[in-house]
């Protein structure tokens, strides 16, 4: 019986150990990824596994590769300590290909807090060249592709995570649809010298700022308003606290409940 209890002991241990780990984690916001990656929805922070690779169908992200692109990172927990040395990185695969196009890497540095977003400012798609020259549009102007976001946080003790977005890459503006939304970005990366090269380091706006997220547009259709769509994983901005207080609310009463049945297994054995 004394063996038994401290088996169980050492049980729960473990558990509540297992129960409580979280790793780094992180994800597009924009462009609006296949899965969804936010407070109140946490499953597109933590895919462990590359997610390029199907053939782009569906809604998709409209891109102006003529003007400067701003993307959108969701990092959910920041996973950095003094000796980490964490990093992000953005590839764009063109529709069925296995082999990516780096536009964008960089170390995490003072990314530090976690439930935060940041903004990561780019130059024209067109200003790379070696990208260019491997992308073809059709007829209609469109080069269809996914943008794949790595965050590798294995020196902060985290793991390495993937968010990827279908996009559409054209030479003309896309019209902002009224079913775009805002977020406040808490700091501002500028990561490239204006040609097309990314920086080896990165100055850092740490002014909170309000980002336009435009809506997905139908996958071969033009610009024009009615063919603006509102994709099922687009991120509402007025579930704000609300949807949070909700998310909070789950994990206290999974944890009530999670050690009420360790607390009965243990009086089993008493």
């Amino acid at each position: 019986m004394y063996l038994s209890k401290l088996l169980l002991l050492a049980l729960i241990a473990f558990l509540g150990i297992s129960y409580n780990k979280v790793n780094a984690n992180a994800g597009f916001l924009k462009p609006i990824p296949k899965t969804r990656c936010d407070d109140s929805e946490v499953k597109g922070c933590k895919i462990r596994h590359p997610c390029h690779g199907p053939e782009v169908e569906g809604d998709v992200n409209p891109i102006n590769v003529n003007t400067p692109y701003e993307f959108a990172i969701f990092q959910l927990l920041a996973k950095q300590n003094a000796t980490s040395a964490n990093t992000y990185t953005v590839q764009y695969f063109n529709d069925g290909d296995t082999t990516g196009h780096q536009l964008l890497t960089f170390n995490q540095n003072d990314m530090n807090q976690s439930s935060s977003f940041y903004a990561v400012d780019m130059d024209p798609i067109a200003n790379n060249e070696k990208l260019m020259s491997n992308i073809q549009f059709d007829e209609k102007g469109f080069s269809f592709g996914t943008l794949e976001l790595t965050f590798d946080a294995r020196t902060g003790g985290g793991s390495v995570y993937y968010s990827c977005a279908f996009v559409r890459l054209q030479k003309f503006e896309p019209k902002i649809g009224k079913n775009s939304f805002i977020v406040s970005v808490d700091s501002t990366l500028i990561l490239t010298d204006g040609k097309g090269d990314s920086l080896g380091t990165y100055e850092t706006d740490q002014t909170k700022k309000n980002l336009t997220v435009p809506s997905l547009i139908g996958h071969d259709l033009t610009v024009e308003n009615s063919d603006i769509k509102n994709g099922d994983n687009e991120i509402n901005p007025n579930q704000g606290d609300d949807a949070e207080h909700k998310n909070n609310t789950n994990k206290l009463f999974l944890s009530i409940a999670f050690i009420g049945l360790l607390s009965s297994l243990l009086l089993l054995l008493l």
